[in-house]
């Protein structure tokens, strides 16, 4: 066999077969495309909120290992980042809430406090909180056995979700908040949520436990007399002025400082007197004026305040949130350090309120950059993390929201986001709105209206169709007690999707339109004699405002889920508010109401983000196509809310 350098010549092809075939795999290797690596992100031509008042413009911004990198004007190239485009878009920091409650008034033991902390948590951070921009919260009083263990998993990083501080359980008197309101029908939140003190060694005792814990602040209620809660007159004790002296003093010598939840304009000036760190909600019972001599008392303590004016809302005394505004922007003008927060219940409630209070921020005379501050510089101040969080700097973490609109021209556009990072990792996306495609539909032939009582008999709704045929014009009317309470117009697409809205409710100074126009609806006029004048981005989607006369659109298709959105006009915080929802066809029943049996088609609803929490149910008649019972779910339990009275015809 012939040779070639003394190897036989089939080992020497094999051998140059072999070679460039590891140099091709080589070269492939190093010439390949390189995927952008997870938590490493360039964001171009991006307008920046620093979180201080300042602004920066057309600038590119590098985020790795949690942390901005790099902010400037210049082009930064890197490979492995993922690119975000930032045109006409803004960047700002994190919203932090240093008044939140997570868990409180619906569990009433261990095992269902870990229930609610394993199953419910994750959902409540990646629906209710992430979504809009809140990624540091202060939890002002939960049960012990739930917060400490919600704060290791925040931090192991098991749950995600904003970073958390707490207190721990609240000091307090046997018979003071919360200890009888709280706790006052539930032993296990009284035991859970307060430290009851009565003399001094009680209180060096609890701050021994709570140093323990590794609790970041010391919290107690400083407040006595009538206290209203959920309805029912409640007489709570305030805490001794000497216990409350040795909290402050004691606490500070552990190295945490203490702040209070206070009314009265007396008791915070004790606090201010006594060199308290933080006042939460402040003085609730009068106004008080640029000359007044607590605000020299307030500048010289230092204390920091945390206004919770949304909390107001619902507050039996209506002219606290009168006072709070008012008060807020006579400290904020003598400079007294503001940090937002909310007293947001995150177990019924959802971060619309964090967005709701800058807006009262507003109301009371602050710009939008100065309530955004609140919520970013401040807030990181206030909490003693102002080295690492609070700015859009390079060093510090990647907490950051990116919105689609401006919110320091104009606050309401805080709730335009289109992501959200976490310690530099996206947490929260904006989901395409989703459309559908809904056939046409036309009500009954010679329907004039629809007439509904729910289910104790002490209110009627009437729904009128005659003006549809012509105008696309349907009316309702509700009754209570037999007086108009409210009265509705909808002008409607021909898949029964509204147009217009108008809505007026006299009884609380409540009258706006609303109009589809683009991609927005846009909403003007007062809600609760609030002035309302906002924007909701809707894109494609349906707005199925009145679901009663929208639905039979629905169920007429071949579809069997959708997604649709309605605005909130209840009482509860997150009124007028857009929200997601989610229809299902769940089935046939037969329904037999005085004395005529209909076949239904039976619908199911959810609100996305909650959809753990509620489950409303519509019945709707397979004949004609028109709803004939209302009603809800819990859990196993179906529950009638309205029923159909008549039907009227030509």
């Amino acid at each position: 066999m012939p040779k070639v350098f003394g190897i036989p010549l089939i080992g020497f092809i094999q051998m140059i077969i072999g070679t460039a075939v590891i140099c091709f795999v080589i070269i492939k290797y190093l010439t390949r495309p390189k995927k952008a690596k997870k938590g490493e992100y360039i964001i171009n031509n991006v307008h920046i909120i620093v979180g201080d008042g300042s602004e920066l413009f057309s600038q590119n911004i590098y985020i790795k290992n949690g942390l901005i990198k790099q902010v400037t004007d210049k082009p930064i190239t890197n490979k492995n980042a993922q690119i975000i485009d930032g045109s006409g878009k803004t960047l700002m920091p994190g919203l932090i809430d240093s008044h939140i409650h997570i868990q409180g008034i619906n569990n009433h033991s261990d095992e269902e406090s870990d229930k609610f902390l394993n199953e419910i948590i994750p959902q409540i951070f990646s629906e209710k909180v992430l979504p809009y921009g809140i990624t540091t919260i202060k939890d002002l009083c939960a049960p012990k056995h739930f917060i400490y263990k919600l704060r290791d998993k925040l931090r192991s990083g098991e749950i995600t979700g904003p970073e958390l501080l707490v207190v721990g359980p609240n000091f307090t008197t046997p018979n003071g908040h919360p200890a009888n309101t709280l706790g006052g029908k539930n032993p296990w939140i009284r035991k859970e949520m307060a430290i009851e003190v009565t003399n001094p060694e009680q209180v060096s005792e609890g701050i021994n436990e709570l140093k323990t814990a590794g609790v970041d602040f010391l919290k107690f209620t400083y407040q006595g007399g009538d206290y209203i809660y959920f309805g029912d007159v409640i007489k709570i004790e305030k805490l001794d002025k000497s216990l409350m002296q040795q909290i402050i003093s004691e606490g500070k010598e552990n190295g945490l400082n203490s702040t209070a939840h206070v009314f009265y304009y007396n008791d915070v000036k004790e606090l201010l007197e006594a060199g308290i760190y933080g006042i939460e909600h402040g003085i609730l019972d009068r106004d008080i004026e640029p000359d007044d001599m607590i605000i020299d008392l307030w500048k010289k303590s230092g204390t920091h305040f945390v206004p919770t004016v949304s909390a107001m809302n619902y507050e039996e005394e209506k002219s606290r949130m009168i006072h709070s505004k008012h008060n807020l922007k006579v400290l904020f003008d003598a400079g007294i350090h503001i940090a937002m927060g909310t007293d947001n219940m995150l177990e019924i409630m959802s971060g619309e309120i964090e967005h709701q209070e800058l807006a009262y921020y507003v109301e009371a005379g602050l710009t939008p950059m100065q309530a955004i501050i609140s919520a970013t510089k401040n807030g990181a101040e206030h909490l003693g993390i102002f080295d690492r969080k609070g700015l859009v700097k390079e060093g510090l973490e990647a907490d950051l929201i990116l919105l689609d609109k401006d919110p320091a021209k104009d606050i309401s556009n805080i709730k335009f986001i289109d992501k959200v990072f976490r310690k530099g990792e996206i947490v929260y996306s904006q989901k395409q709105i989703q459309s559908f495609d809904i056939p046409d539909y036309s009500y009954p032939d010679k329907l004039l209206s629809a007439k509904y009582i729910n289910s104790d008999g002490n209110q009627e709704r009437v729904v009128c169709f005659e003006k549809y045929k012509n105008d696309r014009i349907v009316i309702q009317k509700m009754y209570q007690k037999g007086e108009l309470f409210s009265e509705e117009q909808f002008v409607l697409n021909p898949n029964l999707a509204a147009v217009k809205w108008i809505f007026n409710r006299p009884s609380d100074n409540t009258n706006f339109t609303a109009l589809k126009e683009g991609d927005f609806i846009n909403l003007n006029g007062t809600f609760k004699g609030k002035t309302e004048d906002k924007s909701m981005n809707i894109g494609n989607g349906l707005w199925y405002q009145m679901m009663d006369i929208s639905i039979p659109a629905f169920v007429n298709s071949t579809l069997s889920e959708c997604l649709f959105y309605c605005i909130g006009t209840g009482d509860n915080r997150g009124a007028m508010a857009l929200s997601e929802f989610a229809a299902k066809k769940i089935g046939e029943e037969n329904l037999t109401i005085n004395g005529t049996t209909y076949s239904c088609n039976k619908i199911s609803f959810v609100i996305t983000m909650f959809s753990w929490a509620w489950t409303g149910l519509y019945w709707y008649d397979k004949q004609t196509g028109q709803l004939i019972q209302t009603g809800e779910k819990k859990g196993a339990k179906e529950t009638v809310i309205w029923q159909i009275k008549e039907f009227n015809y030509e």
